[in-house]
């Protein structure tokens, strides 16, 4: 049953590293789910193996489709028009509708000469997206009709080949890429490298003005976008943590045991 309690702000509930700041759930989706998203209006994606679901802000199942093929290794609904699919083993992305509807059919990257891509993420600029190539060491941004509308050569310095870049995330005319054990990259819209935030992060989010970053510490770091990268706010969370999602409504914590809802809190 939803427990309703208001649900303060994120922002005003941002204070210091000093100060006792715990989350609190207002509302749960439990059950095993290997990725989840959220969209602009609070709507949930949620994967588990083959299986795609879409959930209501209130926690209905809406939508059920299989992939069939794909396994997705990540999932993307930035856009609230369209969900966006990549099976990192298959080298294979898919769009899906808000019905999740088959849009364009499975899309191999390899038959687009993209060698190794490893990482692919929603661009808001020109309804396109981002491609990480592994094996031609550059960064791609590919429109809806497949023509490469912009090439960074030469990232070689993003790679160690022991721990590849794990994430990437394009929000507030920033692309983000987690490296494990070196930090977060960040980019302009236009692929221009501008600096990196050391750390030792598993999993990244940004929205707004800020980027969360979850050590391997079971924290989650809030860092404002304006200025040098520094961190300003640390949150504890449970140690069972996968990964996460900030909206301007709610904080989203994915675990083993599903995925709470709430809010940081300042404690009395």
């Amino acid at each position: 049953m939803k427990i309703f309690i208001v649900v303060i702000s994120i922002v005003t509930a941002f204070t210091s590293f000093s100060q006792d700041v715990q989350f609190k759930c207002t509302d749960s989706l439990i059950g095993k789910y290997d990725r989840f998203s959220v969209d602009n209006f609070g709507t949930i994606h949620v994967v588990n193996n083959d299986v795609i679901q879409i959930i209501s802000t209130s926690l209905d199942t809406v939508f059920t489709a299989s992939l069939k093929s794909i396994i997705p290794y990540s999932i993307e609904s930035s856009k609230s028009f369209r969900t966006l699919l990549f099976d990192k083993d298959r080298s294979v992305i898919k769009f899906l509708d808000n019905t999740l509807t088959d849009i364009q059919g499975e899309i191999d990257l390899v038959n687009q000469d993209i060698q190794q891509p490893i990482l692919v993420c929603e661009s808001f600029g020109g309804n396109t997206i981002w491609i990480l190539d592994a094996a031609n060491l550059r960064l791609i941004k590919m429109n809806q009709n497949l023509q490469k509308v912009l090439i960074i050569e030469n990232l070689i310095y993003l790679f160690d080949w022991i721990k590849m870049p794990s994430q990437m995330k394009e929000s507030k005319d920033f692309l983000f890429i987690l490296i494990p054990g070196k930090g977060v990259a960040r980019f302009d819209v236009f692929g221009t490298f501008i600096d990196i935030y050391p750390c030792d992060a598993d999993w990244i989010d940004a929205t707004g003005n800020f980027l969360f970053v979850k050590t391997t510490a079971n924290k989650i770091q809030v860092i404002p976008l304006e200025g040098l990268l520094e961190a300003e706010f640390e949150y504890n969370i449970p140690d069972n943590t996968i990964d996460f999602a900030f909206t301007r409504q709610n904080v989203y914590l994915h675990t083993d045991k599903g995925i709470f809802i709430g809010s940081f809190e300042k404690t009395k």
